[in-house]
């Protein structure tokens, strides 16, 4: 497999939509790896639940007490991802978090309708999430979905808390910011590779299926941004598995722009 650049119909797909699939895919051998990293990540964290994951790179001191492993940072900064990457934000790219969503079988929860930035640290707010299914993605399953178009006013819409163990996130969009009609599910072979933006509003159903539909994500931010850790610390007095205030930053290409600190977390 090549670096495949986005041609100019994707780029302003992508500006359109707020998300685009590219015609690359990973290799198989690499999707297996992920595939074998991700049973062996369940084994070592048995005491967690599989629906949400946070920061599964991170070996000791990583959210919600995972305990990961660096080849998911291996992972994430394949070079067709930051090839890809750096046409969508810039060639200064700065690694700060990763998930996997498990979305089990039976009981894969829903996640609700919301804007990825609602939480983060990060000033301007300008993040990339690459989403990457290590499953097939099916209508049934529990496919992501976004809301077309949903990312263009490039601001972050009211959102309120929804009580409940039956959903991976609890902070939910309020529904007058979209037409839930709109919706597009994305529906990908496991080792394709979605690239959306951050103001882009998106969500998932549950899983009922007898298959899982696990999926990892990478989050990247252009270097020009500056990740404020003292203010993530500050998010973590309410939300304190996300870890915000200790996340290990990673500058992956190019240089840092905005005086980032590339020591914390690292210890």
């Amino acid at each position: 497999m090549t670096d495949q650049q986005l041609t100019d119909a994707e780029m302003a797909e992508y500006k359109e939509k707020g998300w685009i699939v590219p015609t690359w895919e990973l290799p198989a051998e690499l999707l297996a790896d992920m595939r074998k990293e991700y049973h062996a990540l369940l084994e070592r964290n048995s005491h967690l639940q599989s629906d949400i994951m946070m920061a599964p790179h991170q070996t000791k001191g990583g959210s919600m007490g995972v305990i990961g492993s660096e080849k998911w940072l291996e992972f994430a900064t394949h070079p067709s991802i930051i090839s890809t990457a750096s046409q969508l934000i810039g060639e200064d790219i700065i690694l700060w978090g990763t998930t996997i969503f498990g979305k089990p079988a039976f009981s894969g929860k829903e996640t609700p309708w919301h804007q990825d930035g609602e939480y983060y640290p990060i000033k301007p707010l300008e993040v990339l999430t690459v989403w990457i299914p290590l499953d097939d993605v099916t209508p049934e399953n529990g496919p992501m979905q976004f809301i077309p178009g949903s990312h263009k006013p490039h601001k972050l819409f009211s959102h309120s808390w929804s009580e409940g163990n039956d959903k991976t996130i609890n902070l939910v969009c309020d529904s007058e910011h979209f037409d839930e009609s709109t919706a597009t599910p994305l529906i990908i072979r496991a080792g394709q590779v979605s690239f959306h933006d951050v103001y882009m509003i998106h969500g998932s159903t549950a899983n009922r299926t007898d298959r899982r539909r696990a999926a990892f994500i990478i989050r990247l931010m252009p270097a020009s941004s500056f990740y404020d850790h003292a203010l993530g610390a500050e998010i973590g007095k309410k939300h304190p598995k996300q870890g915000y205030g200790s996340r290990p930053l990673y500058l992956i290409s190019g240089a840092d722009k905005a005086g980032n600190d590339f020591t914390i977390g690292h210890i």
